[in-house]
């Protein structure tokens, strides 16, 4: 071997370590920065950082393919030196897409990849090289472009970009991770948030104004809203939002409906970027419950150029999930109160608010006891009383017997007339249900004695009260209209005890034959056999009942 051939194979040699030796240079700072800075884009951007200085790059810009839509988003840019800050304009979106999809790593002369208006402003000599991140053999997650004027990028270049290129894919791969594991903690932190105003247990449209509240801030969006689902009319009505300017113009308000019925029809979450110039994007989900639709929320113009994204329709699943339950608990509540805060006690109204998960107004069947109590000669006295007069008797004789009724905790089912119907076993169950409906009837026949007494001292002649008092199998729940519904008992031992009340004396308490069998040996009471009772084919053995045995 010749001196020539030595010394040239000396210089390969270094040229090979010195290579060898950038190689493991650039490795170990990559590896530092992926073990230091977890944070996806503060990483990115310190890599981009060593790269340019790596390889004496004006500009490295590092792009990566949303995983969702698949959308190039630039991630991580360094500039440096005089004249990089035009290189910003003229690196494309089209470039770093050709990037992303080549097979291997690109080196582009300025002149042939850039248009002329730009080449003016930049180095005659310019230099772009894109290289793929390619994670395994064909997983596309984007891409890295450098640029510079002088010297050439060379095959040592490329190498050390193939390094980097190796470490990068990691890189993305690990930064993925913590944003995922940062996003389901936000995740979390916002239903802890939506649950914390769940617990409140604030009337209904407050409840609704404080998620939209934290939606609003949580998505970064000027507005939020929720249209809940008309089951009569079968169409979504707006029902609150963090803001109502938008919704003051007619044809924003049907964009927002139209999308709102779009993500109903498709039963998932609806994203659109591009609306229009006040109303810019709208992000919405459908609210279905046990297949039941309770509306749509959503959110209307994030903030920023480039509307809602990925992360923002996971939040919003996340917060949907929770706001379908807390809506349909709130109707519910609303609906229980409707139908029966009037018609139990306080105290148990919040027993059956306290199970939620109970469906107290459907339709079941039960064995109940009814009461029926029914005012003797109602008629004439009205006729022979002033009108006023009779109007205030009625009524104090109806709340004196609603508070017995309630007092021990039975239910009010309805008043016809003069009449009061109450229930005892439901919504709530009591296993002592004729007992309490005996004690119940025997109180009110005080009371009322109590009403009649006084009203005589103001020159009325009150009519006194029968009761009767059925127990069997009945059919309950809520019942009735759209326009109104009532909780109330249906059956047999429902029409029994109307009949038996109808044969009861002035001052008795009637009880039937099942009620009795329940009870026989805590009350005192005396049958009354061979009753002929309208609708009923044989003879009633009903029980006149004096007193509860202590």
């Amino acid at each position: 071997m010749d001196k020539d051939t030595d010394k040239e194979t000396t210089i390969a040699l270094r040229e090979k370590l010195d290579l060898r030796r950038k190689e493991l240079d650039l490795t170990m700072k990559i590896d530092r920065i992926r073990d230091t800075v977890p944070e996806p884009t503060a990483m990115l951007t310190a890599i981009a950082n060593v790269l340019v200085d790596q390889l004496h790059a004006n500009l490295c810009l590092l792009c990566l393919l949303e995983r969702e839509t698949g959308e190039l988003e630039l991630k991580a840019f360094t500039n440096r030196g005089e004249r990089s800050g035009p290189l910003e304009q003229v690196v494309t979106r089209e470039l770093a897409e050709r990037a992303v999809y080549a097979d291997e790593i690109l080196i582009w002369e300025g002149r042939d990849v850039l248009p002329e208006s730009d080449l003016a402003q930049l180095p005659d000599d310019l230099q772009l090289v894109a290289v793929p991140i390619i994670m395994g053999t064909d997983e596309r997650l984007g891409a890295l472009l450098l640029a510079r004027s002088q010297p050439p990028f060379g095959p040592g270049d490329v190498a050390l970009l193939e390094t980097a290129e190796c470490q990068i894919d990691s890189a993305v791969v690990q930064g993925y991770a913590y944003y995922d594991l940062q996003q389901r903690n936000k995740e979390l932190e916002t239903i802890y948030r939506v649950d914390r105003v769940r617990d409140q247990h604030l009337p209904f449209d407050d409840m609704l104004n404080a998620v939209l509240q934290e939606l609003r801030v949580v998505i970064q969006a000027e507005m939020g809203f929720v249209m809940l689902y008309n089951q009569t009319e079968h169409r979504l009505e707006l029902r609150a939002t963090t803001h109502d300017d938008i919704f003051r113009v007619s044809p924003h308000y049907e964009i927002v409906d139209r999308l709102a019925n779009e993500a109903l029809e498709k039963a998932d979450v609806i994203c659109h970027n591009d609306l229009g110039t006040t109303l810019r994007s709208m992000l919405c989900i459908p609210l279905i419950l046990r297949d039941e639709i309770i509306g749509v929320l959503g959110v209307v113009n994030r903030y920023g150029p480039r509307g809602f994204r990925g992360e923002d329709r996971r939040l919003l699943r996340a917060i949907g999930s929770q706001m379908d339950t807390a809506i349909f608990e709130s109707l519910e509540r609303r609906r229980l109160r409707q139908v029966l805060g009037r018609s139990v006690d306080p105290r148990v109204m919040e027993r059956l608010l306290a199970n939620p998960d109970v469906e107290f107004l459907k339709g079941e069947r039960l064995v109940l006891t009814v009461l029926f109590a029914d005012m003797r000669g109602s008629t004439s006295l009205s006729e022979r009383t002033d009108p006023e007069l009779s109007v205030g008797f009625i009524n104090d004789y109806l709340g004196r017997m609603t508070e017995v009724i309630l007092s021990h905790e039975g239910t009010l089912d309805k008043f016809v007339g003069d009449e009061v119907v109450a229930l005892f076993g439901a919504p709530v169950p009591q296993s002592d249900h004729a007992l309490r409906a005996v004690r119940v009837g025997l109180e009110m026949q005080a009371a009322h004695q109590a009403v009649m007494d006084e009203w005589r001292a103001r020159d009325i002649e009150p009519a006194p009260i029968g009761i009767g008092i059925a127990t069997g199998e009945l059919t309950v729940g809520e019942m009735g209209c759209p326009q109104r519904t009532d909780y109330t008992a249906i059956g047999r031992a429902a029409n029994l005890g109307s009949r038996i009340c109808g044969v009861a004396q002035a001052g008795q308490v009637l009880i039937s034959q099942a009620t009795y069998d329940l009870i026989s040996d805590q009350v005192e009471a005396t049958p009354i056999t061979g009753l002929r009772l309208k609708g009923v084919d044989h003879d009633v053995t009903a029980y006149d009942v004096r007193r509860v045995l202590e």
